[in-house]
C-alpha cells in the first residue's frame, strides 16, 4: 500500500495534470540526451505528415459542401449562410481529431521497432520492471492492426457526436473543442503508452483504458498536450519521440499504483 497523502495527491486533477505535463518535459530532457535515437525517432512521422497533410487540405476544401449537405433544412433561412460556415469550421476541426488520431496510430505502427528501442532505453534508465513473454512477430501485426480498426471504429462515431453537438448555438462550439481535446488527448495516450505496456503484458485497448483510469487526470496532463502538439504538422515530428519516453514513465507509474 502506498502513502495515504500521496494517493489523495494524486487524485487531485490539478496535481495529476501538472503531473503529466511534467512527464512530458522528463521526457524531452531523457531522449534528447540521446540523439541518434531522437533523429530516427522522427523519421516515421515526416513520412506520415505528408500523407496527413494532403488529406487534411482535402477534407478543408470539401468542408463548405459537407456544412450544405449536413444541413438541408436550414434552405431559405435569413442566417443559413452563417449557420454553414459555422458548420464548416466544425468539420474542419473535427475532421483534424480523427486525422490526428489515425495519424498516431499510424506512425507508431510504422515506427514501431525505433519507438519500442525508445522506450526500452528510458524503462532501462529509470529502473528494473517484470517483463512479460513477447508476442510473436504475426501476432503482434495482427495486434497492430486490429487496434488501428479499433481507433478508427471508436473515433468516426464520436467524432460525429461532437459535430452535432457543435451545431448547438454558442454553447455546442465549446463543449465540441473541449469534447475534442478531452478524447483526442485521453486516445493519443492510449497509443503512447503501448510499447511499455506490452513489454509488462498490458496489449489490448481495453487494458490500457483500464490502467490509464487508475489515474485520468495524470493521463490526461499527458495526453491533451501531447494530442495539441501532435495536431501541429511540425511540432509532430519532435513530439513522437519525446512522447514515447514520457509515455514509458507515465506507464511505469501507473503500473506502480
Amino acid at each position: 500500500m502506498g502513502n495515504p497523502s500521496t494517493a489523495r495527491a494524486a487524485t487531485s486533477p490539478v496535481t495529476g495534470l501538472f503531473a503529466g505535463l511534467g512527464l512530458l518535459v522528463t521526457g524531452a530532457g531523457l531522449v534528447l540526451r540521446r540523439p541518434r535515437l531522437f533523429g530516427l525517432g522522427l523519421i516515421p512521422p515526416l513520412i506520415t505528415s505528408v500523407l496527413f497533410v494532403i488529406l487534411f487540405v482535402t477534407s478543408t476544401w470539401l468542408s463548405a459542401r459537407t456544412a450544405v449537405w449536413l444541413t438541408p433544412f436550414a434552405e431559405g433561412w435569413s442566417g443559413v449562410e452563417a449557420l454553414r460556415a459555422a458548420v464548416s469550421v466544425l468539420v474542419v476541426a473535427i475532421s483534424g481529431v480523427l486525422l490526428v488520431l489515425v495519424f498516431t496510430v499510424t506512425t507508431l505502427a510504422l515506427g514501431a521497432p525505433l519507438y519500442d528501442r525508445i522506450s526500452e532505453q528510458i524503462d532501462a534508465h529509470a529502473g528494473s520492471y517484470a517483463a512479460a513473454p513477447q508476442e510473436g512477430p504475426l501476432r503482434a501485426l495482427w495486434s497492430t492492426i486490429t487496434q488501428v480498426v479499433k481507433v478508427v471504429a471508436i473515433s468516426l462515431p464520436v467524432g460525429a457526436a461532437f459535430l452535432l453537438l457543435g451545431l448547438i448555438p454558442v454553447i455546442g462550439g465549446v463543449i465540441a473543442a473541449v469534447g475534442s481535446a478531452l478524447f483526442g488527448g485521453w486516445m493519443v495516450t492510449l497509443e503512447m503508452i503501448g510499447s511499455p505496456s506490452g513489454r509488462r503484458g498490458i496489449r489490448t485497448l481495453r487494458e490500457r483504458h483500464r490502467l490509464l483510469c487508475r489515474s485520468p487526470w495524470l493521463a490526461l496532463g499527458f495526453g491533451v498536450p501531447t494530442f495539441l502538439l501532435v495536431s501541429v504538422p511540425v511540432l509532430a515530428l519532435l513530439v513522437f519521440p519525446i512522447a514515447t519516453a514520457a509515455g514509458t514513465l507515465l506507464t511505469r507509474r501507473l503500473v506502480a499504483r
